[in-house]
């Protein structure tokens, strides 16, 4: 019965997790430079429903910015110039022990540090019964590559990383976490990439 209560307090925090970026916010210059040029987009990686969203506002930001003649799927068109756009992820923790979502072997061998604290950490949140939050990281990083006929141009990388707190403190961390910034980074980061790469359509 405890164990039960336990997990229906799990699934409960879940619901309502925590969620703050890590690092450095991207700089956001809103004087896009204009480009004549006809462009198609190519996504990798972006598989999951929650992805494809982030994907979305990426795609959204580069179409209203007006820096193109023109951006479409590479599959419908032409153009010589292609912007692919690639999310990598790196390979994420389970919440909770033994949960086999994802491999651990590759932070446990190349990040021991984070991997002894994800084991303290979830020791301890079982055992407090979740007033030690869970916390999750996640790493992510969006590449843009330039590509003009086949030939690469540019590459553009910028990282995003998050820490979820999952447990009774986070409810009350809610009220001041980066949610709603966390909407907007992906679309500001495609900001930044307009403005880095604007000497590369030549």
């Amino acid at each position: 019965m405890p164990n039960l209560i336990f997990y229906l307090l799990l699934l409960f925090s879940l619901v309502n997790c925590s969620t703050f970026l890590m690092g450095s916010r991207p700089a956001v210059n809103q004087n896009i430079p204009k480009v004549d040029k006809e462009i198609s987009y190519e996504l990798i990686g972006w598989k999951d429903k929650e992805n494809k969203i982030k994907a979305t506002e990426i795609l959204k930001t580069l179409t209203r910015s007006d820096k193109f003649k023109s951006i479409s799927h590479f599959e419908k068109s032409d153009s010589e110039w292609k912007i692919q756009i690639i999310l990598d992820e790196s390979p994420q923790l389970a919440i909770l022990l033994g949960e086999p979502v994802q491999p651990v072997s590759w932070v446990a061998e190349k990040r021991p540090g984070r991997y002894t604290l994800y084991i303290l950490n979830r020791i301890l949140s079982a055992a407090t019964r979740l007033i030690i939050p869970v916390f999750q990281v996640k790493e992510e990083i969006i590449t843009f590559r330039i590509w003009k006929n086949n030939i690469k141009k540019a590459e553009y990388s910028y990282p995003v990383e998050t820490v979820r707190a999952i447990g009774w403190v986070s409810l009350v961390l809610t009220f001041f976490d980066d949610k709603k910034e966390i909407k907007t980074i992906y679309s500001n980061y495609a900001l930044s990439f307009l403005n880095d790469s604007e000497k590369n359509y030549e």
